[in-house]
């Protein structure tokens, strides 16, 4: 139910303080990669686990910190990515400071500044956003880059045999990536590419981009200007990144025709691809000053310590606005999330939960509509 991390070293970075320990709480089954990466980073017996698929979905936070004090392992911190099908309830009173892994903000994101208020901290991996969830009130809201573990790239890094046209990984199960699957498959029609199909780890990932010349990035449809990790992963392994613009690498100090290329109608990957195929050293100028940009700044442990330095401003304070609202207001944004998730029990424990007739008119919607998917999923 805890496991306590013990796989990598305490990063030098830390320098003279006694790292933080910090539980991560998440799905298993619906973990997202970026946040795995992420507690990855942090020092040996400093990353507490609680994998809410063998637990409940609505556990209270309390009844985590308790079983982890038990064991001598109190964390200091707790975070928890909003991209999963659990939420732990009791966070406005949780006795450290909470964060909120905002990953995919750019989804649900009203709902989401709502979620983001329930902690004391909320990390972006979209820039742009940050302003909107300050105005809307949280007053500590801070942005990551999707980034590397540069780890993994330091590992055999001068063996390089650049036997594939063009390398992919990555998913195509959506309906939002229909556009990215009719690309890449005209691609894999004329160009040699490993089995793009294939799901691969991590370390077979970084193996597929360091044995590819070229890496071109289609992002999803309904955020077509998202850096995602490829764009990074395919950049730090030494492989010219052409990616759709506009894109948020520009946000982060990447210059278009400097660290990647960019293109703005499909017609034009054709044409870059045969181009920089046949033009070896301008196609390694661009993709060498990509890698050096990637691997000096857009790192996992670059956004580790950026984390705890954050963390370290303001030893054990407290800033979640939902630490001074009323129970029904807390209950409401709880159940919210429960409703965006189709978890009918956890939904129904906050909505019976509610005492007040105006919160009351508010939550009948959010689960009635969950009653009714849980009854379709019975059928």
């Amino acid at each position: 139910m805890v496991q306590v991390s013990d796989n990598l070293a305490e990063s030098s970075a830390l320098g003279k303080y006694k790292p933080i320990r910090i539980a991560f709480t998440y799905n298993s089954s619906r973990r997202h990669v970026s946040e795995r990466y992420l507690s990855d980073t942090i020092a040996p017996g400093y990353a507490i686990h609680f994998d809410l698929d063998v637990m409940q979905p609505n556990v209270s936070v309390l009844r985590l910190f308790e079983t982890a004090r038990r064991q001598s392992e109190a964390p200091d911190v707790f975070a928890h990515p909003v991209h999963t099908p659990g939420l732990p309830t009791d966070l406005h009173v949780c006795p450290v400071p909470t964060v909120s892994l905002d990953i995919d903000s750019f989804g649900w994101t009203s709902s989401r500044i709502r979620w983001a208020m329930l902690f004391d901290y909320v990390f972006l991996w979209h820039k742009s956003l940050v302003p909107i969830y300050q105005a809307a009130g949280h007053p500590k809201v801070f942005a990551f880059p999707h980034a590397v573990d540069e780890d993994l790239f330091q590992r055999n890094s001068n063996l390089v045999d650049r036997s594939f046209d063009l390398g992919w990984v990555g998913a195509f199960d959506y309906a939002h990536y229909n556009k990215r699957r009719r690309i890449i498959e005209g691609l894999a029609a004329r160009f040699k590419m490993n089995d793009f199909m294939r799901r691969y780890d991590k370390e077979e990932t970084v193996d597929i981009y360091k044995a590819s010349k070229i890496v071109v990035n289609v992002s999803r449809e309904d955020f077509p200007q998202e850096a995602n990790m490829r764009c990074y992963e395919a950049m730090a392994a030494g492989a010219l990144l052409i990616t759709g613009m506009p894109s948020e690498l520009t946000e982060w100090g990447f210059r278009e025709g400097e660290h990647f290329l960019g293109w703005r109608a499909e017609d034009e990957i054709l044409c870059l691809v045969d181009y920089y195929l046949g033009h070896e050293k301008e196609r390694e100028e661009i993709a060498r000053a990509g890698q050096k940009l990637t691997r000096t700044d857009f790192t996992f442990q670059k956004c580790r310590d950026k984390m705890i330095a954050i963390l370290r401003e303001h030893p054990n304070q407290v800033f979640a606005p939902a630490r001074k609202w009323r129970d029904e207001d807390v209950r409401l944004v709880y159940l919210e999330y429960y409703y965006r998730y189709q978890l009918f029990r956890p939904a129904l424990t906050q909505f019976c939960g509610l005492r007040n007739l105006a919160a009351y008119w508010k939550g009948l919607p959010m689960i009635l509509k969950t009653a009714r998917h849980r009854l379709k999923s019975l059928v």
